[in-house]
């Protein structure tokens, strides 16, 4: 009996490590992403990295089961929706933001996800939703009041208050990043597997990309400031974002309720801050800390107490 409870404390033990390395893992996203933009332009930056994995997913797809790729013509529209809201509105924002916004904002942003999901649930789906968790929500998102806070490289160190235009664009790209995955569910409830959905959404949203590009950051001269940097942090992009996440978060997911590995996600705020301030000298400030306090008594408070009444 105390082999098997000790065999089972080392899977748990083991399980656990996995659920800090996911995080630290997309956390360290962010600061990637921070890297790749300083040194090429943000939107062919999405067009080249969404083209390269796109064509790398749906190709392992088509090798491997080339029935699984075909899609019914009925569907067409909301593929299109999805490649829009999954991965151009949401990532062509986001590393536009990137030049102007610090990862460790970003990184914050992205986490009041789960509460603007709450709220389209509550629109889109007619989801009820109790006192608390209406309160879980207002919390989840005053608590990024206080990034607002922190005023710009380009803003005056005196600004008390200051919502830049950027910021409004990353938030923009939170929304639509949470909206698109009410579309991705409803291309998998009509049999679709989630690699594919992603796949042709990334080769979707990469063309976007790519003819965006060419409108707006030009073809006169090269979009890339510096070609070594650009393809070591694109293709770690891919390799951490698009490969090493994804996997591992499907396999938390087998093992542990969705409430759990939510709530670990406030692991993803912390790392982010750490990287942010040890690989870019992001500066720290108290601004940071409320926030991240806020947000984890919100999603305790929205997640948390539903799971510890259940147990």
């Amino acid at each position: 009996m105390f082999v098997i409870k000790q065999k089972k404390l080392k899977g748990v033990m083991k399980d656990m490590i996995l659920v800090v390395f996911l995080y630290a893992s997309l956390a360290s996203t962010f600061v990637i992403a921070k890297y790749v933009v300083s040194h090429a332009k943000p939107f062919f930056t999405i067009a080249f990295r969404m083209l390269v994995a796109g064509t790398l997913l749906t190709g392992y797809l088509y090798i491997k089961d080339r029935a699984s790729c075909r899609i019914d013509r009925d569907d067409y529209k909301l593929f299109f929706k999805v490649a829009l809201f999954h991965i151009y509105l949401a990532f062509i924002p986001e590393f536009w933001a990137l030049q102007y916004v610090s990862s460790i904002k970003t990184n914050m942003m992205y986490s009041a996800t789960p509460f603007i999901a709450a709220f389209l649930s509550f629109v889109l789906l007619n989801e009820t939703l109790n006192a608390r968790k209406w309160f879980g929500m207002f919390l989840g998102v005053t608590s990024l009041t206080p990034l607002f806070l922190i005023a710009s490289a380009s803003q005056a160190e005196t600004s008390a208050f200051f919502i830049s235009f950027p910021d409004v664009v990353l938030f923009c790209a939170v929304c639509s990043a949470s909206y698109a995955w009410f579309l991705v569910k409803r291309l998998m409830s009509r049999g679709y597997q989630l690699p594919l959905i992603n796949g042709v959404a990334m080769l979707g949203g990469g063309f976007g990309a790519l003819i965006t590009s060419l409108v707006f950051e030009g073809i006169t001269e090269s979009p890339v400031y510096a070609w070594e940097p650009f393809f070591k942090g694109v293709f770690l992009l891919i390799l951490v974002a698009n490969l090493l996440v994804y996997n591992l978060y499907g396999y938390l997911l087998k093992k542990y309720s969705i409430t759990f590995v939510s709530l670990s996600g406030l692991l993803c705020p912390l790392f982010g801050t750490l990287f942010g301030w040890f690989f870019l000298q992001e500066p720290l400030s108290w601004h940071h800390a409320l926030s991240f306090v806020g947000l984890s008594a919100a999603l305790y408070i929205f997640q948390g107490m539903d799971a510890k009444q259940k147990t």
